[in-house]
């Protein structure tokens, strides 16, 4: 007994120092609660003990145990139980998508521009040999959803041979037991680990990613244990995440049509807004302004805004124009980011008459459908980018939705104190996702929180709800599609405001960082303003900050870009001519191609969008060739070459022509 005690103690020891040296969040987690421990300021709530040859866990309370049986067969029999069959217990990252025949031969001879036009080969190719049922060759990455004494990880590690691990627990204190009992840095010291212990949903989504976009290649199937029933709402976290994923929300070849709309609107000349903080500027200091989206409580509080819309500097949402049209309000400044040409058209007609609007300055996306620039007064709008850097970052505001970015530039533009309403990100108590004057506005069934199994594989984003932290409750319904905002809300709060800086959210929905839950009748209202003299005052001060042509930095940065391209087609080339006839070596000199490009220095739109796909279509690849049932792997080898070859070279070229087409450079050229 007392080696076995010796040994606990060891494991403990080395375990403390491995975390302080691999992640010293945990360390840190698990030593403040030692310390709150031993100073007898939290009593346990678990005791480890040891008997009839094995560990266990006892509750205190309830003298309950946690295995209640031999805990090293259970471990053995949970590491029995994992299989490599590809649709068992695992998370599929990546969508099944089928293609009818006439459709295919279209789709895959469309320009880059079209949806899967660079895909579509790729998934066809998978889709027609591959049955999600096959049999992976090699496990290389597993997720452990609760930890217990953690008894079957190193045996699990042992006999798959993971190569990226990740651990989940939200227990601590449980975690902290398993310290006595497994060496996790002798268990792990092959693998690439993540630890998510004990965290919030924001520092799990965090974890979470890091773990997925580690050799993303191999994410088609991600296995996972389950330890108990208490860890099954991770599973819905899980995949919350994974239909929020950037590359799973905006394609590459979004980004390439982007890349297009920015540079035509460079071209055009319009008023690129300059985004960079400034915290001196005094423009705004004793204007409070109100931030409105089309969440259900703008419709509630929406007679409150029209008797106060003379007191605040208001940004709306187009998606909120019906109601304050409805209402007789008129925003200083609209936003919109959609790019959906449809979409937008359905708006504006919903819209009508834009006349209330004349007065109004126009924040887009440069991106944004042509009829907005078409309807609006040039002179009224201002530009920023959204995933492009031609104005060195100086104008680019990354996002989610528009929700996002009203709130991101009344932060940005100082303004003293923010009041954020229609902000929800959840829905309302009868299931309403956004304001009834909205366009589209529906109903959602508050029910829907099925997680995805074999059965039911419709867990989607604008339709799944899910619990989460509200503002004026414990706990709001949302939809995937919301909590993506919420992250990037939190993110620009962490990154723009300032200690002078007060966020009031007047939302009945999520809760939002460093904001203050505040009821309409207790928000103390500011005095009354001109609003003529405000929107003057205003529009002096965004022409001011606003350029409509690229300086010479800027014009360096183009010349960077047509550098990489280059240096693209040249990793292209060595890709093109190496070895391919074998499986391992395809999959390698793929490898080694994506990481070049991936990670080249400079760091502009083809990089980012070359990297998004690659997310999408590198694991169909590497899930091809892992698979058991394979037969005839040089046949497919050269196919998947001929096929990546040909749809990356189509997507270079296209940007590359896009690039060229900025009279900047026609200029330049004629210079010389």
């Amino acid at each position: 007994m007392q080696n076995i005690e010796e040994q606990a103690i060891k494991n403990y020891q080395n375990n403390i120092e491995f975390f302080k040296k691999y992640n010293e969040k945990v360390s840190n987690k698990i030593l403040a609660l030692e310390s709150l421990l031993d100073d007898g300021r939290l009593s346990p709530k678990y005791d480890l003990i040891y008997e009839d040859g094995y560990f266990d866990v006892v509750e205190l309370a309830s003298g309950a145990k946690l295995y209640n049986t031999n805990s090293q067969e259970f471990s053995q029999k949970i590491v029995d139980d994992i299989n490599l069959k590809k649709n068992d217990q695992s998370f599929r990252s990546l969508r099944k998508i089928n293609f009818e025949e006439n459709s295919f031969e279209t789709i895959k001879n469309a320009n880059a521009y079209t949806n899967f036009a660079t895909t579509a080969e790729i998934y066809e190719l998978y889709h027609k040999n591959i049955d999600d049922s096959t049999h992976m060759k090699e496990l290389d990455k597993f997720i452990f959803l609760g930890v217990g004494l953690g008894l079957h990880i190193p045996k699990a590690v042992e006999k798959y041979d993971f190569q990226v691990v990740l651990i989940v627990e939200d227990n601590l204190e449980l975690f902290r037991l398993s310290l006595f009992t497994i060496d996790y840095k002798q268990a792990l010291m092959n693998t690439t680990s993540f630890f998510s212990i004990a965290d919030n949903a924001g520092t799990f989504r965090e974890c979470f990613n890091g773990f997925y976009t580690n050799a993303f290649f191999k994410n088609q199937f991600i296995k996972f244990h389950l330890f108990s029933s208490a860890y099954e709402s991770k599973i819905q976290e899980i995949q919350a995440i994974l239909i929020s994923r950037p590359e799973a929300t905006y394609s590459h070849n979004r980004i390439l049509e982007k890349n297009r709309k920015v540079l035509d609107k460079i071209n055009e000349e319009y008023k690129f807004l300059d985004l960079r903080k400034r915290e001196k500027d005094t423009i705004f200091q004793d204007k409070p302004w109100l931030v409105l989206g089309a969440g259900p409580s703008l419709y509630k509080n929406a007679e409150w805004v029209k008797e106060n819309q003379d007191r605040f500097v208001i940004i709306a949402a187009f998606t909120a124009l019906n109601t304050l049209k409805r209402i007789g309000v008129t925003p200083d400044i609209a936003v919109q980011i959609d790019e959906n040409v449809y979409t937008t058209h359905e708006m504006l007609e919903n819209l009508g008459d834009l006349d209330f609007l004349e007065e109004t300055l126009l924040f887009f996306s440069a991106s944004v459908s042509p009829e907005l620039f078409q309807r609006f007064k040039k002179e009224n709008i201002y530009l920023h980018e959204d995933r492009t850097k031609y104005k060195l970052s100086r104008s680019t505001l990354t996002v989610s939705s528009v929700g996002d970015s009203i709130h991101a530039l009344a932060l940005i533009f100082n303004a003293p104190q923010i009041y954020l309403l229609g902000i929800d990100l959840a829905l309302s108590d009868e299931g309403l996702s956004h304001t009834p004057d909205h366009f589209k506005a529906r109903s959602i069934d508050n029910n829907n929180n099925k997680a995805q199994t074999e059965e039911n594989q419709d867990f989607h984003l604008g339709d799944s709800v899910l619990e989460i932290a509200g503002n004026f409750k414990d706990k709001v319904k949302s939809t995937p599609l919301f909590m993506l905002s919420i992250p990037v809300i939190n993110y620009f709060t962490r990154k723009y405001k300032t200690p002078t800086q007060s966020i009031y959210n007047l939302s009945d929905g999520c809760k939002l960082d460093q904001t203050i839950p505040t009821y309409i009748k207790d928000v103390t209202l500011p005095q009354k303003q001109d609003k003529t003299l405000v929107r003057n005052e205003m529009k002096k001060y965004f022409d001011n900050l606003s350029t409509t042509q690229l300086d010479q930095n800027e014009i360096d940065g183009i010349y960077c870009r047509i550098g990489q391209i280059k240096d693209y087609y040249q990793l292209l080339e060595s890709f093109t001519n190496a070895p391919h006839s074998d499986a391992l070596m395809f999959k390698l000199n793929l490898i080694d191609m994506v990481s070049a490009m991936c990670n080249h220095e400079c760091i502009f739109e083809l990089r980012d969008l070359m990297t998004i796909y690659y997310m999408n279509t590198t694991p169909y690849a590497d899930d091809f060739f892992n698979t058991k049932e394979l037969k005839n792997s040089k046949k497919f080898t050269k196919k998947f070459h001929a096929v990546f070859v040909k749809n990356i070279k189509k997507i270079i070229k296209t940007y590359e022509k896009d690039l060229h087409v900025l009279k900047v450079l026609e200029e330049e050229s004629s210079q010389a």
